[in-house]
């Protein structure tokens, strides 16, 4: 079976090769596993899994995304991504596991359990023993990129029944020099950083179809963007994801 680490190494050989490329066609990439990262610029422990992410978003065929909280800020440097709706998702997450408290680095792998983010081992097993399996990305997210429309259709099957389709938009990288705080005086980078999630539709008793425009996706001033289908707990708050998929330049659209 073709492992993670496996993977994040050809990624790694084959970039220098793809940003090489003057023009391309917008391509969907299905994800086999989604690894949702909680972070913060004022926490002396991110750095490690910041850059854990930075290497699992190389890979292909993996969803990575960086949420960074607000709720670090007080120790004296404000983090320059850090919004409360971030919070606000790792929180309603707190409530699906159990926990009582939040904390970061902390890692959401398929919306299913939670391990610390630095932890390589835990958050790269975790996606392989997922991978293939009934805790996998077991709905296809059927989307096509042409004549400047982005087009979905997720089909009625039992797993994707009562599930709810997600845009999320983020940014690929950014640089980020720490000036104060447990991070003071470092220069830290950060990958897929998300800045706004959209809510599309449920699945119900028929395929769920919708469409997008390139040119009103770039207007919102992102890089990249996901399609994440997720169950919802009885306490409504986030459950498993099901499904999920992403464009990594949505200014290559036409």
């Amino acid at each position: 079976m073709k492992t993670l680490g496996a993977a994040l190494a050809a990624a790694i050989l084959l970039t220098t090769g793809a940003l090489a490329e003057s023009a391309r066609a917008v391509e969907v990439r299905q994800a086999r596993g989604v690894v949702e990262l909680f972070t913060s610029q004022g926490c002396s422990s991110c750095p490690a899994a910041d850059k854990l992410l930075g290497e699992i978003s190389m890979s292909n065929d993996m969803l990575a995304l960086g949420w960074h909280v607000d709720y670090w800020d007080y120790l004296g440097w404000k983090d320059t991504f850090g919004a409360p709706a971030n919070t606000q998702r790792q929180r309603a997450y707190a409530r699906s596991f159990g926990e009582r408290q939040v904390y970061t680095p902390q890692a959401v792998i398929n919306g299913r359990i939670h391990v610390v983010g630095s932890r390589r081992s835990a958050v790269l097993d975790s996606v392989e023993e997922f991978s293939g399996s009934s805790n996998g990305m077991i709905v296809p997210i059927r989307a096509e990129a042409h004549d400047g429309m982005l087009k979905v259709n997720i089909p009625v099957t039992p797993q994707a029944s009562g599930a709810t389709l997600w845009m999320v938009y983020f940014n690929d990288r950014a640089d980020v020099d720490v000036k104060r705080g447990e991070n003071g005086g470092r220069k830290l980078t950060y990958t897929n950083i998300v800045g706004d999630i959209e809510m599309i539709g449920m699945v119900k008793d028929q395929a769920l179809q919708t469409e997008f425009q390139f040119s009103d996706m770039r207007r919102r001033g992102y890089d990249s963007c996901a399609l994440i289908l997720q169950k919802t707990t009885s306490h409504g708050t986030p459950g498993p994801i099901v499904g999920a998929a992403f464009i990594r330049d949505i200014g290559s659209g036409n």
